[in-house]
């Protein structure tokens, strides 16, 4: 997937339907709802490596009732086809909901993603204060660009079962202010005036002013957006009863981006030009992007609600925090990578004379801090000191060989990876894990993702192999070409809108929605295992070296996220300390000798 950006275009974009990049939304396909018998069928398929032969021939049972004509499947796919001929995505808004608003766990690490861009030579508070769009295209294809829209000036904001995603309405004045986070301290600043931006010094200046007038920390009222969601909305419900306090939020929900400046973290003491620096640098950075590394660091320090948060620590870090309803990881990562470009090629040499009087107005935001809001503070510190603790993450330079070795053998850099993961986990844990990949589906109007389901019958035989001294490695090397070439299959399936994932889901949905009882498949052994994913995994790519990484979803899950690179394949894995049942440090080692033996059988023979 491609997005480019024309030389004038702007950092914070006001976008409006009749922008250029919007004028192909109406003629983009919809979202299909899949034939009900194809659907079946791979969902069955992508049983056969997950479940043993009595619970597969079960549930083979429960899918032919659940799939008869005349049936309950016929019937939900029915009210499906109803609801996608009334509506420009029949998932899209169940999609919002289901995966995002009605989460009720903290968004952090369970659902924000963080960015961490190539280290910067900059080191202390100096240092870090220092167009239009093209459609985005995947081959031939044209991308919905929808996504795009809902990046700036838009914030998450809690709500009782569910909340609400904020987005402003495309008829509205762009906001002006950004909100800026140092010391726990929370400043609007204006970055436009009269319609323009203002000049790069201008900031540079207004942030001396933030820096300034927040010497020490003060008690953090961002660090509530780190709490479970109703929590956070109990506490939101407290916090705008004061007439001051809801002005601050409404100031905080309608700003384009929030600029958090990290105080430093733990001090480096060795050489910094050394690989072991660079190594610590992405893992321990990645987790203070991720989580700010508890209120000791710098959880406090952040608005986890907000869809863009800018983090620029004292030594040399850049990096960003995203809310995942607005959208996924490629036109957050295309926004990124434009500002890691702009801040590689723009920094400022020669220092205008700026009138500070003269300056947009810089805006403390004072907040009324009840008795009930400061223990919704100390019970929400508690709480991310915790998971801070309990996450494992790490960063990992795999260069041994990167995407163009494995083009050269006419193979897919994507299905590679995938299958060295399943590889991975299965000498670890001796079986194939139900995994999800995710699988854009912007060529649909309000398109957002489907599941690969890179456990297949033939990754798991593949696995099975490398284990047997029986096969030679002929076969193994066929049987690993095999798993590679129907991971390219069902990718295809999925990206198309065939996966089975989300037509099951909306079969449930609809079921719900009409007030019927959910059938028996929903509730088979075969549902409720695949739906306890063991192993979630994106790819994410960047032009920049941005690296995207993410917590694990469940206890007992790995976190992957990857980008093949000409050269490399960088990734990340994340785990829960406190779950015996997996252990990051072991699968990265898996994960790197399963990609070397796999580059030795293809080694072994000529290229294809």
């Amino acid at each position: 997937m491609n997005t480019k950006f024309y030389r004038h275009q702007r950092l914070l974009p006001m976008m409006t339907a009749a922008r250029g990049f919007l004028t192909h939304q109406s003629s983009l396909p919809r979202l299909p709802v899949p034939p009900l018998k194809d659907t079946l069928e791979r969902y069955l398929r992508s049983l056969k490596p997950l479940l043993t032969p009595v619970e597969y021939d079960n549930t083979k049972k429960v899918v032919e009732k659940f799939g008869e004509p005349g049936g309950i499947g016929e019937h939900l796919t029915e009210k499906l086809n109803e609801r996608a001929a009334q509506r420009d995505s029949w998932l899209a808004e169940w999609w919002l909901n289901y995966a995002y608003l009605e989460y009720r766990a903290p968004n952090i690490v369970n659902s924000n993603p963080a960015i961490i861009f190539p280290r910067f030579d900059f080191s202390g508070i100096e240092g870090q204060i220092d167009g239009e769009l093209e459609v985005d295209t995947a081959g031939k294809r044209l991308m919905c660009m929808i996504q795009h829209t809902k990046i700036y000036g838009s914030c998450r904001v809690p709500k009782p079962k569910r909340d609400i995603f904020y987005t402003r309405p495309v008829d509205s004045p762009s906001p002006n202010h950004i909100i800026v986070i140092y010391n726990n301290q929370i400043f609007a600043i204006d970055v436009i005036r009269n319609k323009q931006k203002i000049s790069q010094e201008e900031i540079y200046q207004q942030l001396k002013l933030v820096v300034n007038n927040a010497k020490q920390p003060v008690e953090p009222i961002g660090i509530l957006t780190s709490n479970d969601r109703d929590s956070w909305a109990e506490a939101y419900a407290r916090l705008e009863k004061d007439s001051g306090n809801k002005e601050n939020l409404e100031t905080i929900k309608t700003a384009l981006f929030a600029l958090c400046i990290d105080r430093p973290g733990i001090n480096y003491t060795g050489n910094r030009d050394s690989k072991e620096y660079m190594e610590f640098f992405r893992s321990y950075y990645s987790k203070m992007l991720l989580h700010g590394e508890g209120s000791t660091f710098n959880s406090g320090n952040r608005w986890f609600d907000k869809t863009i948060q800018l983090i620029v620590g004292p030594d040399g870090l850049i990096g960003a925090n995203y809310e995942h309803s607005a959208g996924e990881g490629p036109p957050v990562v295309a926004a990124l990578d434009y500002i890691c470009s702009y801040c590689m090629n723009h920094r400022i040499s020669n220092r205008e004379s700026i009138d500070a009087k003269s300056l947009p107005s810089v805006r403390p935001l004072y907040w009324s801090v009840t008795s009930e809001t400061s223990n919704d503070i100390l019970q929400a510190t508690l709480k991310i000191n915790q998971l801070a603790k309990d996450v494992d993450l790490r960063s990992v330079l795999f260069d041994t060989f990167g995407a163009n070795f494995v083009r050269s053998y006419k193979l897919s850099p994507d299905g590679f990876f995938q299958i060295a993961m399943q590889l991975a986990y299965y000498r670890l844990h001796g079986r194939s894990p139900p995994t999800y990949e995710s699988g854009g589906t912007r060529q649909f109007m309000l398109g957002r993702t489907e599941t690969i389901r890179s456990a297949t019958i033939e990754s798991d035989t593949f696995a099975r192999a490398m284990g047997w001294p029986t096969y030679s490695d002929q076969e193994r090397r066929e049987l690993m070409l095999a798993a590679v070439n129907r991971h390219k299959d069902i990718t295809i399936k999925a990206i198309s809108g065939l996966g089975w994932d989300r037509h099951l889901l909306g079969m449930k949905l609809v079921a719900l929605e009409n007030g019927l009882k959910l059938p028996d498949l929903y509730n088979d052994v075969g549902y409720t295992k695949s739906a306890h994913i063991l192993l979630s995994t994106s790819q994410v790519s960047s032009s920049c070296e941005v690296s995207l990484f993410f917590g694990p979803t469940s206890p007992d899950t790995y976190g992957v996220c990857y980008s093949p690179n000409p050269n490399n394949y960088r990734y990340s894995c994340s785990t829960f300390n406190t779950c015996s049942a997996t252990n990051g440090a072991l699968f990265v080692e898996s994960l790197n000798k399963s990609l070397l033996d796999m580059q030795a059988l293809l080694l072994a023979k000529p290229k294809l």
